[in-house]
């Protein structure tokens, strides 16, 4: 082998050596940066289930709090006995629920029918939902209360369910008619051939290639409305009529927090909505192309 040659195979391996090296840094890196993001978003939740399981006062005074030495359902007692917690939560329910099967099929009906349908003013209307989503609610909350006010809706689970509609609304319409736009006008056409009328298409081609975007945006405006903090502040003062938002700011005192038992509550109010994800994550799987060719 000339000397040539055997320079050149060494410079070769070289090269390899320090693509490995390279390759072997950037995948740590990368598992380090996947592993203090995992951590970062992981332990808020961690640490609010275990201060949940402490004694009062027991999470400030040994914060990091990894794993206690101390465990307690004192906080768990505490909330069930001292607070309204199930009126709360069925308050929660009732808006969350309400507001989802309000907006849901409306959204659905409108979205599909600024895509399918051509009138005049088309372009305006779809203007004006996005001007909506573009509007922060605080410009609205105090028309909002005026209003409510004069119709006697204050302090009532409809009068909190009615404003949650009408933000969540336009959001909605914009979600679906961006969704409802990526489905071929094809499909319902051949629909219509093989003997369905429009509505039959809708129902049995439309909709379930739709399915995946409906389940997303029903997703959303279940956790908007189980999360929604402003709406319920503003048009609610009494106790009974809270939602599980307000219940939890209320352990939050002029000279003391309550962390314990507002961790506790944390928790349980973050199952049903853990339940709901686990139950419509299936519908989220999936996409047009996917549903087109089974079709």
């Amino acid at each position: 082998m000339s000397a040539f040659a055997a320079h050149s195979l060494e410079a070769d391996l070289a090269l390899k050596a320090q693509a490995r090296r390279r390759k072997m840094i950037a995948g740590f890196g990368f598992f380090v940066l996947v592993v203090t993001s995992t951590i970062a978003v992981v332990y808020p939740f961690y640490w609010m289930v275990m201060a949940s399981f402490t004694p009062e006062g027991y999470s400030l005074t040994n914060a990091p709090l990894l794993l206690p030495d101390r465990f307690s359902v004192e906080a768990y007692q505490s909330v069930f006995a001292e607070r309204p917690l199930m009126t709360w939560l069925g308050n929660t329910i009732a808006v969350t629920l309400g507001g989802t099967a309000i907006v849901l099929p409306a959204a659905l009906l409108a979205s599909y029918g600024l895509n399918r349908f051509r009138f005049r003013g088309r372009m305006v209307f779809i203007f004006l939902v996005l001007l909506c989503q573009l509007l922060p609610a605080s410009a609205l909350i105090v028309p909002i209360f005026l209003i409510f006010r004069d119709y006697k809706l204050i302090d009532t689970t409809l009068g909190v369910t009615i404003a949650f509609t009408t933000f969540m609304l336009p959001m909605a319409i914009w979600v679906l008619w961006g969704y409802i736009q990526t489905i071929p006008h094809e499909f319902e056409e051949a629909a219509m051939v093989d003997g369905c009328n429009g509505l039959q298409a809708f129902i049995r081609v439309t909709l379930p290639l739709a399915m995946p975007g409906i389940a997303a945006t029903a997703l959303f405006i279940f956790l908007e409305g189980w999360n929604h903090y402003l709406l319920a502040f503003v048009l609610t003062s009494n106790t009974q009529q809270w939602v599980i938002s307000l219940g939890l700011y209320s352990f939050i005192g002029q000279y003391v927090i309550e962390i314990e038992q507002m961790m506790a509550t944390s928790v349980i109010a973050a199952f049903p909505a853990l339940v709901v994800f686990a139950i419509m994550q299936r519908y989220l799987r999936g996409g047009l192309s996917l549903g087109g060719l089974k079709g």
